[in-house]
């Protein structure tokens, strides 16, 4: 049975704010707070019959991974994961069912390149595969969200990040074991999406989704639309590029965009490898390639449709004021989405007191 933290009484709130505390450590409790918080966590895994995710909710931007390292630093020992799973089954407790993936061949593909370019994919017990994303932006939240929600429960949690003392947000899905194509070997991946033009296409446009970019800019007097991916594996765009050429297109690079060593401009974090950028600059193929890809994330549909609506050697000055406009409402909102989780984290995350 899942506890909510309006369910505890004083003494356990009291714990639960303890172990939300920026620095806490099992450490340098004393043992009779020790005991306390022992008997606590022991209540809720073993009384409440709580997993080790719901525990971990509770406490607050916290995985199953801690709370299981919590607990073996406490000397509580966990069910094992198949007697969990069943005892939930008996009950019937499991609050979010798992359907297993009946997308298309295309929704296959978009799903590998928004793999390849941006989430994370694992198998964290046998029978299902996690997928990870973080991210700054609502639109790839929302996305995230529209391509899992399906099949499983999206998990939502606000992150500090110390090397940029900066906010984002962390989403994740446990899925059914037939998401396992996500974990399947890149070149194994790239053979299989090459096989049809609509699975190439889907692919692509999951690339971009994830690390790539449709840009508008001043070209003289003039308006210049492009297609961009980046990434720091050159083997990756080497793909991509055979795969534009194949559709008849002529791509240029992928070529050094930014070295390793150097830093990025806002936070000044050392760059760890070096960063390729691929790109296809003729206006008329760009505009072709975007209309063809079925892009799914918003920010980049929005400026689809605004590169769509552009005629070749339409003045600037006419262009100007929509990408300005556009690229302040896309500010905001990613302005938004950050403020909320610096908020919610410093909510699940007091600072001690003086």
């Amino acid at each position: 049975m899942h506890v909510r933290q309006e369910d505890l009484d004083d003494a356990q709130r009291s714990l639960l704010a303890l172990v939300r505390t920026r620095g806490f450590s099992v450490k340098y409790m004393d043992e009779g707070k020790k005991g306390e918080l022992r008997r606590f966590l022991l209540f809720l895994h073993v009384d409440r019959g709580m997993s080790l995710n719901d525990v971990a909710t509770l406490l607050g931007n916290k995985t199953s991974g801690y709370t299981s390292w919590l607990y073996r630093q406490l000397g509580i020992r966990c069910r094992p994961f198949e007697e969990a799973r069943l005892k939930g089954i008996r009950e019937k407790r499991r609050k979010y069912e798992r359907k297993p993936f009946n997308g298309t061949d295309e929704d296959r593909a978009y799903l590998l390149g928004l793999r390849h370019g941006d989430l994370s994919a694992s198998t964290p017990w046998r029978g299902v595969v996690k997928v990870s994303t973080s991210t700054t932006h609502p639109a790839m939240a929302n996305l995230f969200r529209s391509l899992f929600e399906p099949y499983g429960h999206v998990y939502q949690a606000p992150r500090y990040k110390k090397d940029t003392k900066s906010y984002e947000w962390n989403l994740y899905a446990i899925v059914d074991s037939s998401f396992d194509f996500l974990l399947d070997d890149r070149i194994e991946a790239w053979k299989w999406v090459a096989q049809k033009e609509s699975t190439l296409l889907a692919y692509l446009a999951g690339i971009l989704d994830a690390e790539g970019s449709v840009g508008i800019h001043s070209n003289g007097t003039g308006t210049s639309i492009r297609v961009m991916y980046y990434n720091t594996s050159r083997e990756l765009l080497t793909f991509i590029k055979g795969a534009l050429e194949k559709l008849g297109y002529g791509p240029t690079g992928p070529y050094l965009d930014k070295r390793k060593g150097t830093s990025t401009s806002k936070y000044r974090i050392e760059r760890k490898k070096d960063y390729y950028k691929l790109a296809l600059q003729k206006f008329g193929d760009a505009v072709e390639l975007i209309k063809r890809l079925p892009i799914k994330h918003d920010e980049k549909v929005r400026r689809m449709r605004l590169a769509t609506s552009i005629s070749l050697g339409q003045a600037w000055d006419t262009v100007e004021p929509q990408i300005k406009t556009l690229r302040t409402k896309i500010r905001e909102e990613r302005d938004a989405f950050v403020q909320q989780a610096e908020i919610d984290y410093l909510r699940r995350h007091p600072a001690p007191a003086a």
